[in-house]
């Protein structure tokens, strides 16, 4: 029996968006201020690098999560420039709150989705955060009116870990007061969702919106393409 359902964050409730330009102008502008004089694209690609950096790091260090003050370093190293702390601690907080001024749109769906599920489940969210942190994706997911419907909300710059390391999916579980097998995981991506569920006993349900082909050493239980599909998934689990 299902107890409680916890879903992935981006491009499962929220749609995927991208603020790298946002935060190239904030970084160049800071950069020209204090003396350096490098051309926004070159900027850009320093910006850019940390991706694999992060991703890297999530291959090699047991699914770390790099800060943000991290990657701004690692950049500002590969542009051989410094600036003073209280600048850069200015400059990470402009990185994460980048988001504010122009949220990601909800997925189709969603609204309706919570308001079906979260009187009949517990609910939590189990998101990896990238460069924009778990307070300000709550502020988000306020003011998108769907907070309200979580019981527990995860978020990787919390717990110094990515999924699908079991951390993240053990946090939730203890905080909902459930256990493995009573747990629906719904997310998008297989490396990691699906993985990090599957591994701790959970039920998943992939987000497959694409009609991607499911290759790799864990199957989801369910497949759906949207997310209004997963409560009839669920409706039919007795």
């Amino acid at each position: 029996m299902i107890r409680a359902v916890t879903f992935d964050l981006w491009n499962t409730l929220i749609e995927n968006k991208h603020y790298t330009e946002v935060r190239v102008r904030i970084l160049a502008e800071a950069l020209k201020k204090n003396g350096f004089s490098k051309d926004f694209q070159t900027i850009k690609e320093a910006y850019l690098s940390t991706h694999t950096h992060a991703y890297r790091v999530w291959q090699h260090e047991n699914h770390r999560f790099v800060p943000t003050k991290e990657r701004l370093e690692y950049i500002l190293k590969n542009l051989s420039a410094q600036l003073p702390e209280d600048l850069k601690a200015k400059i990470v907080k402009e990185f994460e709150e980048t988001a504010l001024s122009d949220p990601p749109r909800l997925a189709e769906g969603v609204k309706e989705t919570l308001e079906c599920l979260s009187p009949r489940y517990k609910m939590g969210i189990i998101s990896d955060s990238g460069v924009t942190p778990g307070r300000i994706l709550r502020t988000i997911l306020s003011e998108h009116h769907i907070l309200k419907h979580f019981d527990v909300t995860v978020f990787s710059d919390e717990t110094g870990y990515n999924k699908p390391h079991r951390i993240m999916f053990e946090t939730a579980l203890t905080k909902l007061h459930v256990k493995p097998h009573e747990t629906m995981h719904v997310g998008d991506l297989l490396q990691t969702d699906v993985a990090g569920a599957k591994t701790i006993g959970m039920k998943v349900t992939w987000l497959n919106k694409e009609g991607r082909i499911c290759a790799g050493c864990y199957k989801p239980d369910y497949e759906i393409e949207a997310v209004t599909q997963i409560i009839d998934v669920l409706n039919g689990i007795h």
